[in-house]
Formats: structure tokens, C-alpha cells, sequence
């Protein structure tokens, strides 16, 4: 899971890998809201990790899902950048998936 190393490609067998869970229960605009996490491999390393769908989201009955983080999309730039490739450092990365941080929808905030 750290996008610290070099090697992300892993061979285990992505249907036991692969898993959502429950991490908090917060109060957003007096509403239960229910943040998950996924457990998943990082088996790109050169570009988008589509496949990896999105790492945190934030879940309220009334609204469905109203928050989240892709960490591989902020990783890179856009595709057409001629800048340097990554935007953010891996333990920028890393930070925020140990503190578990979303963006949340601005009318919600």
C-alpha cells in the first residue's frame, strides 16, 4: 500500500486483496456520515491507476456519496504537462493516506 516503494506491483491474487472498510463515523450538517477505505495493490506505476478507483470516500444516506480521494490521480500531473511528472511526493502521499484525507463536497462544508 506505501506508494514509498519503488515496487508496486503486487502479484497476489487481486480478488482476496481488494476490500472496503468502515473507518469513521463523523457528523457533517447533523447527518451520520460513514468514511471507508480501500484496501487495494498500486500495480501502475508509470501513469493513472484507474483500476484503483478511488482510495476514501464519505457516505451519508440522505446524499449518497459525498466526498473522496483518488491519491493516484494527484500523484501525477495531467498527461499533456510537460513539467515534471509528479505532483506530489510520495510522502506527501504517504500523509495522507495514514491521516485518511478527503475532499468533501463545498455545500456540505
Amino acid at each position: 500500500m506505501d506508494p514509498r516503494n519503488n515496487s508496486r506491483v503486487n502479484n497476489l491474487d487481486n480478488s482476496y486483496l481488494k476490500k472496503y472498510y468502515l473507518s469513521k463515523v463523523l457528523k457533517i450538517k447533523n447527518q451520520h456520515a460513514y468514511q471507508f477505505w480501500t484496501l487495494d495493490d498500486w500495480n501502475v506505476w508509470d501513469g493513472y491507476n484507474i483500476k484503483r478507483g478511488i482510495d476514501r470516500f464519505v457516505y451519508t444516506e440522505k446524499f449518497g456519496i459525498i466526498g473522496g480521494s483518488y491519491d493516484f490521480y494527484f500523484e501525477l500531473k495531467p498527461k499533456n504537462s510537460s513539467n515534471s511528472y509528479y505532483t506530489a511526493g510520495e510522502n506527501l502521499l504517504w500523509d495522507n493516506i495514514c491521516h485518511e484525507k478527503v475532499m468533501i463536497a463545498e455545500e456540505l462544508k
